[in-house]
């Protein structure tokens, strides 16, 4: 048999333990009706205070879902388990980069968060007051994220890894209340308490309080009156006295939280997503791609400031009552063997990650030799890249044992979750494809330019979404009409929230990405995937990664401008030749129409939080240099 039918049947011939027969078979015999299906999968999935009165109301391009609907998001997330068999489970099994190691059971974790949010209470943070929580994948992490649930403040993740003038700026556009950061991190070896420090002092608006989490143990300058270690905060019983600490509700429209991502436009866009939608698809998505066993041991590798580290690393998972494995650090090719630790040790049996990282387990294996007979694993879910296809027969054969099923899954930051996926147990994957949009999603194919629905099967186009779908980012954070000027588009009498994305859809369902609108270009009479040009690229054995954008030319009108990342510093007397063997390998995969004009290199590329080449900001540098 070959790899692809293996594959093709391990994903439909999956044994699944939650969403039974009978309940995947009423979720699809609701499908054709929008209305009733969301009304069902809220009422099945989501326990109300107050149930709403109607399911979805307001104009297309501004949708609210649960009108006057009330709700527990703390008791959605973990409370519920604390009556059953759960309390006692591990929630959160943490790795530190430096091998320290914690567990928290469902109860100790929701003991946490009380005493976390009791304190924040206490220094005045109330619903609707901002956080910004700029930590590396720690505990306090994810209990800050809680804390401010709980108490219906409104968090934002910023990553670690950017610059103090990119963390000034956000501080500016969301003015939070509150900074928690921490002293310092082990994986970058920054002092994340000192990038603050110098943000504050670029940035207009000065936060109430800044608590700091101590992570390295490093000497940090502390602000009096200003800036508070987390753990004196949490142990002063002045501050967290966490018996009889009463259930905030939220309404199904309050905002739950916001995330920064990439845009063409210049300024910082906050997305902003609402409670009772986010949780609902982040909940019910997560069961029907990856199932939910009171054994499962669940890593999903993404770092939590992403969207899928918000909803596949925390809410999801810990909704559905699994554990979940946090790693404090990323796997690359050079720490491969952590990777092999972690999966022995605790039994990891669902994985999700990038296809990169699956090279980089490959690379290791193939070449440092590094890799370790896995017997746990029986689902890997892989998305936010294209899967190559010795990737996918290396991670098959080699992490699955040719018997785990091994899919991809599409989603984009702005939805909150997944769009599409194939679903375990009940369904063939192709390998290729993301399979079908999930229940509750739909999708189109349209003509970008006249708005066009594509009804024929296989033809290429703009991949939209003709219904919102309830965890729909609601705004762009102070700027509305700049949320609806990017994401919405309005042909004739139909509107559509646009992914961003070229797909098509064949006969049976299935969907193929075909790359971002923004990758194509005509030059010298010819349609060009930048996309194309940049996988020519990274066949040399010496490019890490790469990234093509045009700029205007004099001559030709357009140019094109490589800048690649090597995986090893070279001698710049090996320059010349290494851009001569580029140059060939890119006409030997397309032709010298396909050139660029310059082959430059750079040690790191501009990336999105999806993972998503910032081509404008790359464009800006070329024209620069």
């Amino acid at each position: 048999m070959s790899v692809y039918s293996r594959l093709t049947e391990n994903c439909k011939n999956f044994q699944r333990h939650s969403l039974d027969k009978a309940e995947m078979d009423k979720i699809r015999s609701l499908s054709g009706d929008y209305e009733k299906l969301h009304d069902y999968l809220a009422k099945k999935y989501l326990v109300w205070e107050k149930e709403y009165t109607s399911l979805y109301w307001g104009e297309k391009q501004a949708p609210r879902f649960y009108e006057n609907g009330t709700l527990c998001p703390l008791e959605n997330i973990l409370g519920k388990h604390l009556t059953t068999t759960k309390k006692n489970k591990a929630a959160i099994i943490w790795k530190g980069a430096d091998h320290a190691q914690m567990v928290y059971t469902y109860q100790s974790l929701y003991s946490e968060i009380i005493k976390c949010a009791s304190a924040l209470k206490k220094l005045g943070l109330k619903k609707g007051d901002k956080v910004l929580l700029h930590l590396p994948n720690i505990p306090e992490l994810i209990i800050s994220m809680l804390a401010c649930v709980k108490l219906g403040a409104v968090h934002i993740v910023y990553h670690t890894s950017y610059s103090t003038d990119s963390l000034a700026d956000r501080i500016n556009d969301c003015r939070p209340k509150v900074i928690i950061t921490a002293d310092g991190t082990v994986t970058a070896n920054q002092n994340l308490k000192s990038k603050l420090d110098n943000a504050l002092i670029i940035s207009d608006h000065q936060p109430q309080y800044c608590i700091v989490v101590e992570r390295v143990s490093k000497r940090v300058h502390m602000k009096p009156l200003r800036d508070i270690w987390f753990h004196d905060l949490i142990s002063d019983e002045h501050y967290s006295i966490a018996k009889n600490h009463g259930q905030e509700y939220a309404r199904a429209e309050d905002p739950m939280f916001m995330l920064y991502t990439s845009t063409n436009m210049k300024d910082p866009k906050a997305l902003v997503f609402h409670t009772a939608g986010y949780l609902l698809w982040a909940y019910f998505s997560y069961l029907l791609m990856f199932d939910a066993r009171d054994t499962d041991t669940f890593w999903c590798t993404a770092d939590i400031a992403w969207i899928t580290g918000h909803s596949y690393l925390v809410y999801g998972p810990l909704m559905a009552g699994e554990t979940v494995l946090v790693f404090e650090d990323t796997i690359d090719m050079d720490n491969a063997h952590r990777f092999y630790d972690i999966c022995d040790k605790f039994c990891v049996n669902k994985l999700y990650t990038r296809p990169s990282i699956l090279k980089s387990l490959m690379n290791a294996s193939q070449k440092k030799k590094k890799y370790m007979k896995l017997d746990t694993l029986e689902l890997i879910a892989t998305g936010g890249e294209k899967m190559t296809d010795d990737v996918r027969e290396w991670t098959a054969k080699a992490l699955g044992n040719y018997n785990a099923a091994l899919f991809d899954i599409y989603s984009i930051t702005e939805t909150g979750g997944a769009i599409a996926s194939a679903i375990p147990g009940y369904e063939e994957c192709r390998p290729g494809t993301v399979a079908k949009p999930l229940p509750g999603v739909s999708v189109k194919i349209i003509n970008s330019a006249s708005g066009e629905i594509l009804p024929e099967p296989g033809t290429q186009g703009a991949l939209v979404l003709d219904k919102p779908m309830p965890s729909l980012c609601r705004t762009i954070n102070n700027s509305y009409d700049t949320y609806k000027k990017i994401y919405w588009k309005s042909y004739n009498n139909n509107v559509f929230f646009k992914t961003g994305d070229s797909a098509e859809i064949n006969s049976e369902g299935y969907l193929t990405l075909k790359g971002r609108l923004d990758d194509v270009l005509h030059l010298g009479g010819k349609r060009l995937s930048l996309i194309e040009i940049e996988e020519a690229i990274k066949t040399h054995d010496n490019v890490e990664d790469c990234a093509v954008v045009s700029i205007p030319d004099e001559k030709r009108g357009d140019a094109l401008i490589a800048f690649c990342v090597l995986k090893k510093e070279i001698d710049e007397s090996y320059h010349d030749t290494t851009v001569r063997e580029l140059r060939e390998r890119i006409i030997e995969e397309i032709g010298e129409i396909a050139l660029p004009s310059e082959i430059r290199f750079t040690r790191t590329l501009p990336k999105s939080p999806d993972g998503v080449i910032l081509r404008d900001l790359l464009k800006d540098i070329a024209m620069q240099m």
